[in-house]
């Protein structure tokens, strides 16, 4: 039988026929080719094509990979037009929006008022705080006292003008919750003192006139609130009684301030005749009292965990919302509030190894609708 023949296709010149016997078949692009097989090209051309056929098939691995570049360039740019699709679309749809509703001011803007509750006690007029007895932590003296509370009133105001802007603020409540002074108390105090106790008293009353009126000729309240509490640095007695308003220098000050004051309304004085005073502020019974009716009794839990005891025991009378007290030097923000101290870090509290607080006092705003929503420190500087 004949030996069948097929048609060279190892370049564009060579077409010859030959012999089944004399070929080599090569894949190229999925398609197998006729090739002469080295040493028998029917033409008389080079026999040995192995650097040929190297470099056939070296373009053909540069295709193949072209090939696949240009299809992973083209599945990209496919995705690419996707995402942008996907943008197009969602920015269409935003720009389809038509109802999306109008907010509406307060239907009742008294809803929306606070009041600022300032706390100021355990100032301690006439006390002297030498640099050396706590070791340069602290320095007061009368002259510190009326910067630290001139102070005071200016950054009250400061943070009442600041929460303005969220809340409608008409009156508010400025607490003189005792220890107004130094007094005779302690015999190592006396002995540091430059001034009496009625310069003390005085002196403290001069100070917060200059704060009443800087309050009254620079905000905008409509009424302020003044309840007045005695403390145990303000009684004229040596030991702690019952009756302790009538034994007060602190007490005789406050009637003394709301008679400078008759013909200002906008300041309503309560002075309290007994250890706590009640006041309502938008339906909430605030209650204030200066807190050395608490026993300290020490303890690890330190003097805040024997204040709620004592709330809790005087809710067995007359409930209360919340209740504001000094007395301890240390500013809390809960339950029951405690106020800071004027003079700040002092001996008696140095000795006794207790951390020293910065001279600060506090504010908390009470809101007509949410209940208690800021509380600040109000600093001395």
């Amino acid at each position: 039988m004949a030996e069948r023949t097929f048609q060279c296709r190892r370049n564009g010149s060579c077409r010859e026929w030959i012999e089944e016997s004399a070929i080599e078949w090569h894949d190229e692009a999925g398609t197998r080719r006729p090739f002469c097989k080295p040493g028998m090209c029917p033409n008389g051309k080079r026999s040995d094509t192995s650097e040929e056929l190297l470099a056939l098939q070296l373009d053909a691995r540069r295709l193949r990979a072209e090939v696949r570049d240009a299809k992973a360039s083209a599945e990209r740019a496919l995705a690419k037009l996707e995402t942008v699709q996907d943008a197009l679309t969602t920015a269409l749809e935003i720009r389809d929006i038509f109802d999306q509703g109008t907010i509406e001011l307060p239907a009742d803007p008294e809803r929306e008022e606070a009041a600022p509750i300032l706390m100021i006690s355990d100032i301690h007029c006439g006390m002297v705080v030498k640099p050396s007895a706590v070791n340069d932590l602290n320095e007061f003296n009368p002259d510190i006292f009326d910067d630290r509370l001139d102070a005071v009133f200016r950054n009250a105001l400061k943070i009442i003008d600041g929460q303005r802007n969220t809340m409608t603020i008409r009156e508010g409540v400025v607490w003189l919750g005792g220890d107004m002074i130094e007094g005779e108390l302690h015999n190592d105090a006396v002995q540091n003192q430059t001034l009496t106790t009625t310069q003390q008293i005085v002196r403290c009353q001069l100070a917060l006139v200059r704060g009443f009126d800087y309050l009254l000729a620079h905000s905008d309240l409509e009424r302020i609130m003044v309840p007045c509490n005695v403390g145990n640095h303000d009684r004229t007695t040596k030991k702690q009684q019952s009756n302790a308003t009538e034994n007060s220098f602190a007490h005789l000050m406050y009637h003394n301030l709301r008679r400078h004051y008759r013909e200002q309304p906008r300041l309503v004085w309560q002075i309290a005749d007994a250890d706590c005073l009640y006041l309502d502020v938008y339906g909430k019974r605030i209650r204030f009292f200066h807190g050395d009716s608490v026993r300290y009794n020490g303890g690890a839990a330190g003097p805040l965990w024997n204040v709620d005891k004592h709330v809790k025991n005087l809710d067995q009378s007359i409930p209360a919302d919340n209740t504001f007290h000094g007395h301890f030097h240390t500013l809390s923000f809960g339950r029951a509030t405690g106020n800071g101290s004027l003079p700040g870090c002092a001996p008696y509290g140095h000795r006794q190894g207790y951390r020293p607080e910065r001279p600060q006092q506090g504010m908390r705003f009470l809101h007509s609708r949410l209940g208690f929503v800021g509380s600040f420190p109000v600093f001395t500087e």
